[in-house]
């Protein structure tokens, strides 16, 4: 039922655009914190029934996850989750690499742009990081160190690569739960990835603030691959006894499409 103030809705029913962007949300998640692990499939019947809506929504978000990477979809076969190998972690890395170069070029290119506001921002997620990394938990290191990246990006103002860089986050998540990864050496990464290219934007070095980030991905990316390859990581190690967290599909009330 809707309610209604005058002759116009105020509060509508939730739309098969949203119904579809909530299931993908969630399945999406579900992805993300190993719940559906990579070939798991993804049958459409027992997602409707886990998430209480119809059909099409459904069928929506699994071709929308596909287009983002976290599902395959093939004929006569259905749709799965997408294997976590070395190239898909490869892609991921390396298109975030260029990202944020094209995003720090930006930056350097028109300083008088970058807000007073976005720069303290960039400066507080770096100190931010220092302190973290004294944490026994790494997870406020991991999620300060994400957003900081996000911050240099989202400090361009350019729209399509803030969107992009934020969407490939998802990867970066999933890669991290799959891998049970545990940081070894958080202070280090903190200090020579983050402070020092904050420091690098803040006195316009932008030679050594591209050189800082694209060690920063690489650096990244040779751990995950050592881990694909099963030799040692310098800085990261996988978790003994590691257990993901689960995140089990919520369920909302039934929309028709």
């Amino acid at each position: 039922m809707r309610a209604r103030h005058g002759n116009s809705a105020v509060l509508g029913q939730m739309t098969r655009i949203e119904s579809t962007q909530f299931a993908a949300e969630q399945i999406r998640n579900a992805i993300i914190t190993g719940h559906f692990k990579p070939g798991h499939r993804l049958v459409e019947q027992q997602l409707i029934e886990m998430l209480n809506i119809s059909r099409h929504p459904v069928r929506e978000a699994l071709r929308l996850l596909a287009r983002e990477g976290f599902v395959e979809i093939k004929l006569n076969r259905g749709a799965s989750v997408t294997a976590v190998d070395a190239d898909s972690i490869a892609e991921v890395y390396n298109l975030r690499m260029a990202m944020g170069r094209l995003a720090l070029d930006h930056i350097f290119a028109h300083p008088k742009q970058i807000s007073d506001k976005a720069l303290k921002k960039i400066e507080k997620l770096a100190q931010n990081a220092l302190k973290s990394s004294e944490f026994e938990d790494q997870a406020e290191s991991v999620k300060t160190d994400l957003e900081f990246q996000q911050a240099i990006v989202d400090a361009t103002g350019l729209q399509r690569t803030m969107r992009y860089f934020s969407e490939l986050t998802g990867d970066i998540r999933r890669f991290n739960n799959f891998f049970s990864v545990v940081y070894t050496d958080r202070k280090g990464d903190a200090q020579r990835y983050i402070m020092r290219l904050y420091k690098a934007i803040r006195h316009g070095r932008r030679d050594e603030a591209q050189k800082i980030w694209s060690a920063k991905f690489q650096k990244a990316l040779d751990r995950y691959l050592a881990l694909v390859a099963g030799t040692e990581a310098d800085g990261a190690a996988r978790a003994k006894g590691f257990d993901s967290s689960r995140t089990p599909l919520r369920r909302t009330k039934a929309v028709d499409a």
